[in-house]
């Protein structure tokens, strides 16, 4: 995205080739995305379980929609030539829905799923904050004024990778790394 955004600036398209390799790597990191909510999900104590569920379920979503946008533009539209997303047009439209509403609706949610102290609270605030800036991302494409969609992009191009830091370190703590415990957690037949 960087990458992109140095190219093409912030008014103009982002055009072949990096356009190309950005959906790609999109193509790789939804189902990536998936698999962090499942882990979120599987870690969450009982009374929170229902936000782990709801935040997998908005990622689930989020991943077979912007899969669905960037297979279409990677292959039909180059042969058709809609490949390029420019503002105003329904894939466009659909991208934005998928990656400020239902990545920060998932965001939104993974976080209730940490009500601890510590690490949990660095957890959920990173969380928290990087999905209300997705959200708030939606008010361009509303508007007409994609400024305001800058601050999705802050929120799921920087507060992502934050959140995903005090995920990672969550994880680590609360299994311990890799131990006994976690071998039986993951494997419940040994």
């Amino acid at each position: 995205m960087p990458l992109g955004l140095a190219e093409a600036g912030l008014d103009d398209p982002i055009v072949d080739p990096i356009l190309a390799v950005m959906e790609a790597i999109t193509l790789l990191s939804a189902p990536l995305i998936v698999v962090l909510m499942v882990t979120i999900n599987d870690c969450s104590s009982r009374e929170r379980k229902v936000f782990g569920v709801i935040a997998l379920s908005f990622a689930v979503i989020m991943a077979g929609l912007t899969s669905a946008v960037h297979f279409v533009a990677l292959t039909a539209g180059r042969q058709t030539g809609f490949a390029i997303l420019p503002w105003p047009s329904p894939l466009y439209a659909l991208e934005l829905l998928v990656w400020d509403v239902f990545l920060g609706l998932s965001l939104i949610f993974a976080a209730f799923v940490f009500g601890g102290a510590g690490i949990q609270t660095g957890a959920r605030w990173s969380l928290l904050c990087s999905g209300t800036l997705c959200l708030v991302g939606v008010i361009g494409p509303i508007l007409g004024d994609m400024v305001f969609k800058r601050l999705g992009i802050i929120g799921y191009g920087v507060g992502l990778q934050i959140s995903c830091l005090f995920l990672a370190r969550y994880f680590y703590r609360h299994d311990g790394g890799i131990n006994e415990q976690t071998i039986k957690c993951y494997s419940p037949n040994l």
